[in-house]
Order: structure tokens, then sequence, then C-alpha cells
């Protein structure tokens, strides 16, 4: 919205073409299939980061461990780096399989995302 007193002159440029002309319109069709693939791709991968049947705590931990070390679900157990399995109820004796050093980095995880848990009350 433009306030009319501010207005201090008016040119007239002439008139232009039709804008909605089929001619002169087109779409990259191969652009939004390359769209669609990277959408589709991206929603599978955020389907595969969600626990089925997992509580909301368990959901917190598997995004936790995300950030820094990859993880997938396997059930209700979560899978770090295809060696470490944590299993429910998720605490640092429930860590399973792997290295010392791997367990050892998966537990110290763990205890760190449950005191950030228990500080904000989630």
């Amino acid at each position: 919205m433009v306030n009319a007193s501010f207005i201090t002159g008016l040119s007239y440029l002439g008139k232009t073409g039709e804008p909605l002309l089929t001619d002169s319109c087109w779409v990259n069709l191969d652009g939004l299939r390359a769209k669609e693939a990277l959408a589709i791709r991206q929603a599978e991968a955020d389907a595969e980061r969600m626990g089925v049947g997992v509580t909301a705590e368990a959901q917190s931990i598997f995004d936790a461990l995300s950030k820094t070390l990859p993880v997938q679900w396997e059930n209700s157990d979560i899978l770090v780096m295809k060696e470490v399995r944590v299993r429910s109820p998720y605490l640092s004796d429930c860590v399973f399989g792997g290295t010392d050093a791997a367990n050892n980095r998966v537990k110290k995880v763990l205890e760190l995302e449950r005191r950030r848990l228990q500080l904000f009350g989630t």
C-alpha cells in the first residue's frame, strides 16, 4: 500500500506483452523431477530416524546420539556404528557390543543426554 501524498509523479511507459502466453512460458520438468526425488529421499531418511513404538525419551536419546555418531533403529534397540547396541531402558548399563572405546563413547553421550533430559524435565 502506498500513501498517495508521497507520489510526486506518474509516467506511462506503454503496454507490455501478454504475460501468460504459452509460447513464452515453460516449466523445467527435469528440475521438478530432481526436486521431487530429493524430497522423497529426505522424507524416507526422516522416517527411518523415527522409532516405532518407542518413548519420547528413547527418541530424544536417539537424536542426541545421531548428532555425533551414525545410528539406526533396530526394533526398539538403537544400533550405534553398526556394532554397539543400546537396549531399553537406554541406560549406561544397557550398552552392549563393540569395542571398549566405542562403548565408552556411547555411554558418555547417554549419560549427558539423560542429565540434559532431567534438567529440562522432558
